[in-house]
């Protein structure tokens, strides 16, 4: 029968003796598992927060525009009030939609001449681009019904105009129209100016636009789906109402972020593949020196080997002791290091816990442990079977 508490209190014992050895052998597992669980993540927070600020500005969103390259255009092909309300009506996994239309514009606040984009927007703009109001109000029903004069600042241009005093109830000149400013508002996740929100842009209802500029058309057409399963479908649901509404040579373009998404997907798993392999082959260099370490500890416990054969120990009881060795050292290893990885984990969450929140992959763990302690066993076999082949006469006989 073989002892296995008697095998590992000795393979614990014979770590003790020399434990400044015993550490450097584990250092290169430690540095391995402690890789495995950095990588991993790192690389599925980096994901998520990706992700998060992908679907903040609008995962489930799709956008339609006139598509003006090629085919010449004409004012029946413009995307129209009529249009936001089809999509309203027809697509019942819609739910919300909206229309804008934006330009450069200069703009007279408080004496101080800015240059911005005006930009009109209807009732549900607010929901589709997750506006955050600062101060003030967003549009009400009202608002667009009765064509009022009021306007939204970003919170830019109230600091840069107003500082640290309220800018509503303000008025801002637009050439011969002046309206009040009756909210500051930012966006809930920044675009950093890829979209038509810019640090200095004033908002107004979209009827408006036709007594400012004259037009009375959309430039782009929101809609969003109720869940980012739907958004394939609203897509071509939404394609097909525009085609089918206006003429058959107008062509638009219907997009969504949906391959943002796959993309990020899969440049994140591209990522954490190579990384681990990389960490896997830390492992790889650490069991080797393992391997090394152990050869090294056979010969040096030569005699004490054929002592224990002498006194009865077989075969497999000292293969097992020495294979116990190495798999307690990468063990004690990965421990160390995951503790080790932990630690950085949440050390760097401290510091930017209220932009990016790491979570430690418990998955990582797991796989960090399981890894260096197989790593441990498949290069500590070899040593421990010579060290189980020794004739024990020949090993009592070195000094």
């Amino acid at each position: 029968m073989m002892h296995w508490e008697e095998s590992m209190r000795l393979a614990l014992d014979a770590l003790g003796v020399d434990k400044v050895k015993a550490f450097l052998t584990m250092l290169g597992v430690m540095i391995g598992s402690a890789s495995i669980v950095l990588v991993i993540t790192i690389a599925s927070t980096g994901k998520t927060y990706v992700i998060g600020q992908i679907e903040g500005i609008g995962a489930n969103l799709t956008y339609a525009s006139l598509d003006r390259n090629g085919v010449p255009t004409v004012p029946g092909d413009e995307l129209s009030p009529g249009d936001l309300a089809a999509v309203r009506q027809s697509l019942p996994m819609v739910s919300f939609a909206a229309g804008t239309y934006d330009i450069p514009f200069d703009f007279k606040l408080r004496g101080k001449v800015v240059r911005a984009r005006l930009v009109g927007v209807t009732e549900e703009f607010q929901q589709i681009r997750n506006l955050a109001m600062v101060s003030g109000r967003y549009f009400d029903a009202e608002d667009f019904l009765s064509r009022a004069k009021a306007c939204l600042v970003t919170e830019h241009i109230a600091q840069d105009v107003f500082g640290h005093e309220p800018a509503t109830g303000h008025s801002l000149q637009l050439e011969h129209l002046r309206c009040t400013v009756i909210g500051v508002f930012k966006e809930g996740v920044p675009t950093f100016g890829q979209s038509e929100i810019q640090d200095e842009t004033v908002l107004v209802p979209f009827p408006l636009i036709k007594t400012i500029t004259g037009e009375d058309f959309f430039q782009v057409l929101y809609a969003q789906a109720n869940s980012s399963d739907e958004v394939p479908v609203v897509t071509a649901e939404m394609e097909r109402l525009l085609h089918g509404r206006h003429r058959s040579v107008a062509r638009y373009s219907v997009q969504n972020l949906s391959s943002v998404l796959e993309t990020v997907h899969s440049v994140s798993l591209g990522m954490s593949l190579v990384l681990v392999a990389v960490a896997i082959l830390t492992l790889i260099t650490a069991g080797t020196g393992i391997m090394n370490i152990m050869f090294v500890n056979v010969a040096q416990r030569t005699h004490e080997i054929g002592i224990r054969k002498a006194l009865g120990a077989r075969t497999a009881e000292i293969r097992l002791q020495f294979v116990l060795e190495a798999a307690f050292i990468s063990l004690a290893g990965a421990i160390i290091g995951v503790a080790i990885a932990m630690g950085l984990i949440w050390f760097a969450t401290s510091l930017v816990e209220s932009e990016i929140a790491f979570s430690v992959s418990w998955i990582a763990v797991f796989l960090a442990l399981l890894l260096s302690t197989m790593i441990g066993v498949l290069f500590g076999y070899r040593p421990a079977n010579v060290a189980a082949q020794m004739n024990p006469v020949e090993a009592l006989r070195v000094e």
